[in-house]
This record gives structure tokens, sequence and C-alpha cells, in this order.
């Protein structure tokens, strides 16, 4: 009797390691499926650029603006119509959750909306795969600022070249990675 006692405690203690086995399989597939998501997850530059430009072109309260997306941190600068725009724009920033950080070098004052306006969406939405580059538009067409990959410039100027710029005046860094 005493022998199948212990025979029936070691049966159980050999089926609670399988189910502790089994549970530790189970613990570390999930946390490795939790890491691939998490990286899966992870928002480029790119896609905070493109996100920003695609809610500049439903609001004419960026159209002041510029900005330049490195590491998840946007940096706006240029001119907002009044401090009620300014705010608007600040909400609409935070609602995109991905965005780490936001630097507002903001002014208030008029901002003009002229025949440039809509060529500056345009090149705006380009601008979208380009998180370092900003434009500066005028009548005489547009000046290009900031960093690119070299790899990435010429496909930058080519889908520029397609838009009625009068001139698009080069002050890129090439980044040559």
């Amino acid at each position: 009797m005493k022998s199948a006692l212990i025979a029936g405690w070691k049966n159980g203690l050999h089926q609670l390691k399988k189910i502790t086995n089994i549970y530790g399989i189970m613990k570390r597939t999930l946390i490795a499926l939790i890491m691939l998501a998490m990286a899966g997850c992870q928002t480029s530059d790119e896609e905070i650029r493109a996100d920003i430009a695609s809610k500049a072109q439903q609001d004419l309260n960026f159209s002041g603006l510029s900005y330049t997306v490195k590491n998840g941190v946007v940096d706006f600068y240029g001119n907002c119509p009044s401090v009620k725009a300014l705010a608007k724009i600040q909400q609409t920033i935070k609602n995109i959750h991905v965005i780490k950080e936001a630097n507002y070098r903001v002014g208030i004052a008029p901002v003009t909306l002229d025949d440039v306006t809509p060529l500056k969406l345009q090149v705006d939405s380009i601008l979208g795969g380009y998180p370092l580059v900003s434009a500066k538009l005028d009548s005489t067409g547009a000046v290009l600022k900031g960093e690119v990959k070299a790899a990435a410039k010429p496909m930058l100027f080519s889908a520029l070249r397609k838009l009625p710029l009068k001139s698009i005046r080069d002050s890129l860094k090439v980044e040559m990675k």
C-alpha cells in the first residue's frame, strides 16, 4: 500500500512538472509574441510626417507652418493666424499618440492664403516621406532645407519636378547612410 501511495505521488509530481513545463513554454511564447507586436507598432518618422501632412491637408491652420520629424519628435516653426488656431493644431498633434514630443517655434501673425497655398499642400504631401525635410514656398518656387538620405534625394526631386514649381532651390544636407 505504501509503495502504491509513493508511486501515485511520483506520478502526480511528474504530471505537475509537465504542466509547469508547458506553462513555461506558453509564458515564453507569449512574451516573444508581445515583443514582436510591440516592435511592429513602432511608428517611423516617415509615417508620423505623412500623418501630419494628411491632417494639414484638411486644416488650413497648418498653412503657415513647416515641420520636421526626428526620432518621434516633431519640430514646428512658422506662423499661426491666432492663438486659437495654434491651440487647435496642438490638440490635433496631441491626438497622434505615437509622437513623443512636439516643439513649437511658432509666432502669431497673419497667414496669407494665396495661389501658393494649394501648391504648399502638394509639396507637404510629397515631403510626408522625408521627415527631416521642410520647404519654404513663395511665388518664385521652393527652398528645401533639412536633411535627406543620399539614396532618397533623387526620388524627392523627381516627385517635386512634377509640380508646377518655378524653381527648386536645394539647401539640403545629404546624409550618406
